[in-house]
Parts: structure tokens; C-alpha cells; sequence
């Protein structure tokens, strides 16, 4: 792939070295691993997605609060583009990285924007980075900042890893992120998260298409790769006896990485929970288990190595992946202090599970889950799983049997209406996890199975089906992580695809696709606020502060594709995508 390298002048700006847009030279601090290590003690900043290597997605700052977020007002919007249309593709689910008074942003069409916000009033470009990818459509995550320099991936479709001077804008290295074609069984790598920065090394995960699926840590200094997981293991590796076929259905196996990972500095551990099997809709291709999809791996930051594993369901059939950040916390449990991690799944179950050894803790529903009678309190599996068949079925007549049209009929929950990418928020004084998304049920359907054949290379072929999806609302939930029961919960009319942000305020800020975003009461869930921005949301919020003066922040113009835009209330909103920040 080349890219072309152009210099020319506009006025006072300048146009440098890969298509990079300088409006002034701007300092600013290293960002060290030690601060990384505590960036909760920094709450002026937000330096890590979900605002800490914990992913709590909660701030300690209390200056907006709910005695006054009434007060609350646009302070300035800043305009990102990469603007389509409503049908241009691009999805807009990112989220800035603030430094120090200096955000750090990229849109879906690969440009990363440094600009300056110390004056809380307005935002100042400093400078545009271009790397000119051929093609885009999404970027979850913020931006890596690490020493005096910011890491991105510029595009969903392409396997690249940059990484950026934070001061002049300009590309110090462009690296190709491909993994080897005899091992991902594809050369189309893809990363729809932005890398993770740990210790020296920047932690990226792969996704998207027909292929194996894996983590990989690459040097922060010269890009060079230092180890690569796979989260479909190999035949001839643990766990290969999973993929219990013959025609290589492990080299289309999936099990993406959608979101950033967890880090405990006390296990050096990295948590990532995992997508679901390819192809999910046709069980039977696919014989077997299925590691290591629909779980939590915990992986060894230095050597790459898999420590620990929990899977939630084997040989799943409904687009189940469990990839919402995974909270860590501690905890007491039978009054013995429990090192866990808790996470939502997109199967309508809360998940306690031990991070140091991945033990099953308890797990309880947030919502109505048909697809199983329960989880067994000892395994955390489904009651109905049976360790001798390689086909499950689970609860009567809800598994997806391809080319039977009376199998999975009005399954809850609907996959896409459960929590994916949209991160939660922890309060650790509550002992409670809070989670905005949407709710409802479905009804999937594949007319024939998928041939016993390898599709090594290529794409499954274009075989009918779809989902008949029931109505959808939105939704936040309140979860006491103590038992993993529901302590509150409320609906509302319009879906929720951003995410929710806590704050010491006793706030939650969460945001509609309608393009409503609103701050609610934590122990009461009533909304207490909100603002229309008039084009959809589906990135998740952030808070910092400038001069002791706290901000609220996001994106919106984001693009839903989840079957809600057929709404008459959505269906002619455009995407404009800026960010919006808000402050009293």
C-alpha cells in the first residue's frame, strides 16, 4: 500500500509529510506508564478508554452533580467530518483521549485531530493527521497516548498500526498489522478497537470477517510484533479439540476482539472477552465447543501466553458474543475479599468471575433470558449443556437450527439490542455496575445449513437469512455486583447505542439514538437532564476538567445499523458528526 507524502502551504498553515495539517506546535506531557497505572488520580484527564486500566468508565469528578446539571449548557461544538449521509456507512463510535487541556480524536475516515480545548470555550485544530486509507467505515475506542506520541489504527478495513509525534502531528511509523495467511486462514485483517497501551507495548485486537481472530502486543518504540494469541486455538494446540470437524472450521472460526481490554497490574493480566463462532447462525458447520469464543481470556502481558479462560456458551447459535469491557473490582464474597471481574453479556446474564484464575463466581439475568432455563451454579454453564454432544440445543425449541424454519422463534434477548461495545460504568461506593442499551427479542433464521466444506479464503456463501426482529426500547439497568441481581431499572422509548458514564456527581450520562443525551439520578434512575443535539449517538461520553472547571464530552453523528433506523422518528436523521461539550 503506498501513501502519498505532500507538502504545501495555506496561509499560516502548513501541509506536511502524510497529508498532516499543522496549525501550531503545542507541548505537551509525556504520559508514562505510571500514569496510565493511575489514571483515576488524574480525573482532569481522560487517558485510557473507560478512563482506567480497571474500565470502570467512571470519573471521581463531582463539580457537575445533580443539585446542578440542570445548569448544564453547550460550552462549544467542534466539527470532526467524515459525513455520508445517512447511509454513507461510516459509524462514528469513538471517543476523545484529553491530555492536560489537548483531545485527541479520529473520525470513521481515518483522520486523528489534536485539538486544543484549554480555553473551555471553543476547540482549536492544532493539527490534522492523514494517513489516507483506502477505504472506512468505524473506530471504537480513544486514540493510545504513550511517551510523546498517540498510536491509532486509521481504518477498519486496513491492518495498520501508526504511530504519531503528539507534538508536530507527524508519522514516525506505519506498520502493517497482518497476520500470516497460513495461520489467520485470511490476509484480510481488520480492527474496528484502537491499541491499548501497556507498560512498552501497544496490545491490538483483530475482528471482522472470515478468519481466526486474535491479540497481538507490538513494540511501542519500533513496531515490532512481540507475541500473538489467537483466540481460535490450532488443532494441535489446547483447546483445537473444540472444532470437532474435518474441514477446518476453526480457520473461519471468528471469536473477535469488538472492544479494548481490561489490565490488572497485580496478575499482569489483559482481559478481553471474545465475539461468537462463525458462521453463528449454522451450529452444526461448526461441531464442537468453540474456543475460545463467547468467553473471557485472561492473557500474560509480557509473554502472550493464555493464563485462563471461561466460556460461557458452548457452540452458541445466537450472535451471543461477550465483548462489553470487563470491570475489575474487589470485592467480598462469604466474607473472603474477592479479586473479580464483572461484565454484562450480550445473552442477558451478569457475569461474576474470579480474575486471577477465572473461576465461576454467579451470574444472574438483567433481563429476560428464554434462550436457557438457567446456569448451573457451580459451572456457570447452561443447565442444558451436555459435554457429550457436539450440537447444543439448549432451552426447548430457542437454538437456530439452519433450514428449520419452527427453531428460534421469539429468542430473548435480541443480540443486537444487548450490550457490545457500549461500555458500562462502575461505582465502587454503591457496589453497583450501570449498563444503557436497548431490550427486546427475535427471531433468527438461516433456510439451509452451510456445505461441509473449507471456506478458507473466502467468504460464506449467500445463503438466505435474517432476523425478524420484535420491537425494541431502550433501557438502563442497575446491577448490585455483590449478587449480580437487577436493584433498578427503567425503559425508555428510543434506544441506547452510546454507553454510560458515571461520576462522583451521583450521575450517569448516556445518550439516545435519536440524539438525545441525558444525565440521570444514580440511586433513582430519573432523568435530570438532557439536550438534543439532532443527529444520532453511538459513542460513548467522557468528563475532564480545565482550571478546576469540569466538562462533559461526546461524539455525536454516529449511524445506527441495528434495524432501529426504520424507525419514522429516525429513519431521516443525518449524520453530522461533532463533538459536544458541555460544562455549567
Amino acid at each position: 500500500m503506498t501513501h502519498i507524502r505532500k507538502t504545501m502551504r495555506i496561509g499560516m498553515a502548513s501541509v506536511v509529510a502524510s497529508g498532516l495539517l499543522v496549525f501550531g506546535q503545542q507541548a505537551v506531557a509525556e504520559v508514562t506508564f505510571e500514569r496510565l497505572l493511575n489514571a483515576q488520580s488524574e480525573p482532569q484527564n481522560w487517558l485510557l478508554p473507560y478512563g482506567s486500566y480497571n474500565s470502570h468508565n467512571h470519573s471521581n469528578l463531582s463539580q457537575i452533580n445533580r443539585s446542578n446539571v440542570g445548569d448544564l449548557r453547550v460550552k462549544f461544538t467542534q466539527a470532526v467530518g467524515g459525513s455520508h449521509g445517512n447511509k454513507g456507512g461510516t459509524r462514528h463510535q469513538q471517543a476523545p483521549a484529553v491530555d492536560n487541556g489537548f483531545m485527541y480524536i479520529t473520525n470513521a475516515w481515518g483522520l486523528l485531530f489534536k485539538i486544543d480545548i484549554r480555553s473551555g470555550s471553543r476547540g482549536e485544530i492544532l493539527w490534522i493527521n492523514d494517513s489516507e486509507p483506502e477505504s472506512a467505515r468505524r473506530m471504537r475506542g480513544i486514540p493510545s497516548l504513550l511517551g510523546n506520541h498517540v498510536y491509532v489504527h486509521p481504518s477498519y478495513y486496513e491492518a495498520r498500526l501508526l504511530k504519531i509525534d503528539a507534538n508536530s502531528g507527524e508519522t514516525v511509523w506505519d506498520m502493517s498489522t497482518t497476520a500470516p495467511v497460513e495461520e489467520a486462514g485470511t490476509a484480510d485483517t481488520r480492527h474496528s478497537i484502537q491499541p491499548l497501551a501497556v507498560k512498552n507495548q501497544l496490545l491490538v485486537g483483530a475482528t471482522g470477517g472470515v478468519r481466526r481472530n486474535f491479540v497481538a502486543a507490538y513494540d511501542a518504540d519500533n513496531g515490532d510484533l512481540m507475541w500473538r494469541f489467537y483466540t481460535v486455538p490450532a488443532p494441535d494446540e489446547p483447546g483445537g479439540q473444540t472444532w470437532a470437524d474435518d474441514w477446518s472450521a476453526y480457520l473461519t472460526g471468528r471469536a473477535a476482539i469488538w472492544t479494548q481490554g481490561s489490565y490488572d497490574p497485580e496478575t499482569n493480566l489483559v482481559l478481553y472477552g471474545t465475539g461468537e463462532p462463525g458462521p453463528w447462525r449454522d451450529a452444526s458447520y461448526r461441531p464442537g465447543d468453540n474456543l475460545y469464543t463467547n468467553s473471557v481470556v485472561a492473557i500474560d502481558v509480557d509473554t502472550g501466553e493464555l493464563e485462563w479462560f471461561f466460556q460461557e456458551i458452548p457452540n452458541e447459535s445466537w450472535d451471543y458474543d461477550t465483548v462489553n469491557p470487563r470491570m475489575l473490582y474487589d470485592i467480598e464474597v462469604d466474607g473472603v475479599t474477592r479479586q473479580l471481574q464483572g461484565n454484562f453479556s450480550r445473552n442477558g446474564y451478569y457475569y461474576s468471575i474470579d480474575r486471577t484464575n477465572g473461576d465461576f463466581l454467579y451470574a444472574k439475568t438483567y433481563t429476560v433470558a428464554n434462550w436457557t432455563a438457567g446456569l448451573d451454579p457451580k459451572t456457570g454453564l447452561p443447565v442444558e449443556y451436555n459435554p457429550n454432544e457436539l450440537i447444543q440445543t439448549y432451552a426447548p425449541g430457542m437454538a437456530l437450527i439452519a433450514g428449520d424454519p419452527t427453531s428460534a422463534q421469539n429468542v430473548c434477548p435480541y443480540y443486537s439490542a444487548m450490550p457490545t461495545f457500549q461500555p458500562p460504568t462502575y461505582d465502587a461506593g454503591r457496589m453497583t455496575a450501570f449498563i444503557a442499551t436497548q431490550d427486546g427479542c427475535f427471531s433468527p433464521f438461516q433456510v439451509e445449513p452451510f456445505a461441509h466444506e473449507s471456506y478458507v479464503g473466502k467468504s460464506f456463501p449467500d445463503i438466505e437469512d435474517g432476523n425478524n426482529q420484535g420491537p425494541q426500547v431502550g433501557a438502563i439497568w442497575a446491577v448490585d455486583v455483590r449478587t449480580a441481581e437487577m436493584v433498578r431499572s427503567i425503559r425508555t422509548e428510543i434506544p441506547h447505542y452510546s454507553g454510560t458514564l458515571g461520576t462522583a456527581g451521583d450521575l450517569i450520562f448516556t445518550a439516545t439514538l435519536a440524539g438525545k443525551f441525558s444525565a440521570y439520578d444514580k440511586d433513582t434512575l430519573a432523568e435530570l437532564w438532557s439536550f438534543h443535539t439532532g443527529t444520532a449517538i453511538t459513542a460513548p461520553p467522557i468528563t475532564y476538567a480545565i482550571d478546576g472547571r469540569q466538562y462533559v464530552a461526546i461524539l455525536a453523528g454516529g449511524q445506527d445499523r441495528s434495524g432501529n433506523a426504520r424507525r419514522p422518528e429516525l429513519k431521516l436523521l443525518q449524520q453530522a458528526p461533532s463533538v459536544f461539550v458541555f460544562g455549567l
